[in-house]
Parts: C-alpha cells; sequence; structure tokens
C-alpha cells in the first residue's frame, strides 16, 4: 500500500485508477477479494479508496449482471 497520493502517482496514472468514496462501493469490492491500493481522507472526512480499474473489472462486470 502506498502512503501518500504522490507516491500512488508514480507508480500509475489518473486513467488506471479508480477512486471510490462510498463506502458500500468499497465494501463490496472488499467483500470479493479487491483491496484498494490507497485509502485516505477526502473532503468533509469521507474515505477514498483507490484501485487499479484493472483490479476491478471483473468484480464490476459481475456487480452489472446481477443487479437485474
Amino acid at each position: 500500500m502506498y502512503r501518500t497520493h504522490d507516491e500512488l502517482n508514480k507508480h500509475y496514472a489518473d486513467k488506471e485508477l479508480c477512486k471510490l468514496c462510498n463506502i458500500k462501493q468499497i465494501v463490496f469490492y472488499a467483500s470479493n477479494g479487491v483491496q484498494p491500493l490507497m485509502i485516505e481522507e477526502g473532503y468533509g472526512g469521507k474515505l477514498i479508496a483507490f484501485y487499479l480499474i484493472t483490479d476491478t473489472k471483473d468484480v464490476w462486470e459481475k456487480w452489472k449482471r446481477n443487479k437485474k
């Protein structure tokens, strides 16, 4: 896990990252085995979790298939 947003940006481009601040989404990904690269405090004390888009793709597709 990275300690600062700058460290994260040195390794990945913004287009490779997915930022989530909805706690239900963060829990959904965690319960499906996808862990964030970094978590930081955002506006108003909300959590912001940073994921690689490639890591979240399969879980995102699973959610889309089952949401109906």
